[in-house]
């Protein structure tokens, strides 16, 4: 059985540190898009933080907000919204600790304090051309598939002890950390778009670098980690390919037969 669908993580997998697109994952990326295999995005990003990104691959399937969302071609077909009594709580431990946080949904993310610095530097570091909404309200008026928490490195425990039933906490930042149901990951949003396509589990690969990869790089058929992930996401994978800045992903797609490989001359 040969693969039918690629996904990728963006931050650490389809750009490098200082969120560039290397020309030769572009490239390769683009070569595995014109075969009859699809490609998606797996992220934890909310969709207004990655589309940008993704408009630049032609790539208009995803899985995000760490499996919260999923949508295949304009069509959603995952949703695991955040109980809105979870996020009232939530947001009133925040309030006690003066805390920001911004809400992810399918088309926005709402800020409930407007132009704090953390979210500020947070949304530069990621290169998001644009900040969240400022609307209190906005998680009261939409479905929420993911929270973002604001505060310094060890401020977070008490969020980590009130709410250990509910939710995970990962920081990819100092100044934040993604917040989404325990029982969500990329995997589960990878299954639901498998199950609405027919493909089965094993004709798909999944490229990660991160701690919120393990789950899916464990599940689909090919886990590849990144050469930049740490050690304990490597073990989960089957396969470990060369770091986002040294061509991994171009190495990787031509390991397994599934492009060309990839010559990049410089000029």
């Amino acid at each position: 059985m040969g693969y039918q669908m690629v996904f990728f993580d963006i931050d650490g997998t389809l750009i490098d540190e200082h969120k560039r697109i290397p020309a030769d994952t572009l490239t390769a990326v683009k070569r595995l898009q014109e075969t009859d295999v699809t490609v998606a995005i797996a992220t934890g990003r909310a969709p207004d933080q990655f589309l940008h990104i993704a408009r630049q691959f032609g790539i208009n399937s995803y899985v995000c907000c760490n499996g919260g969302y999923a949508q295949f071609n304009g069509k959603p077909v995952f949703r695991r919204p955040i109980d809105p009594q979870l996020l009232a709580a939530f947001e009133d431990m925040a309030d006690k600790y003066h805390y920001p946080l911004v809400f992810a949904g399918s088309e926005a993310c709402y800020a409930n304090q407007e132009d704090h610095p953390y979210v500020k530097e947070a949304f530069a570091y990621l290169d998001i051309p644009t900040l969240p909404v400022y609307d209190p309200a906005g998680w009261r008026d939409h479905e929420i598939y993911q929270v973002y928490l604001y505060c310094a490195e060890g401020e977070e425990q008490p969020f980590v002890e009130q709410f250990a039933n509910d939710f995970r906490l990962i920081r990819p930042h100092r100044y934040y950390l993604d917040v989404f149901p325990k029982d969500v990951s990329k995997a589960g949003g990878i299954e639901a778009m498998l199950r609405e396509l027919g493909i089965p589990q094993g004709a798909s690969i999944a490229f990660g670098d991160g701690e919120n990869d393990v789950e899916m790089l464990s599940f689909a058929g090919l886990g590849i980690a990144m050469g930049n992930a740490s050690p304990s996401v490597q073990k989960h994978a089957d396969y470990v390919t060369k770091r986002v800045d040294e061509g991994g992903i171009a190495d990787a797609l031509a390991r397994f037969g599934l492009i060309e490989p990839v010559v990049i001359v410089s000029r």
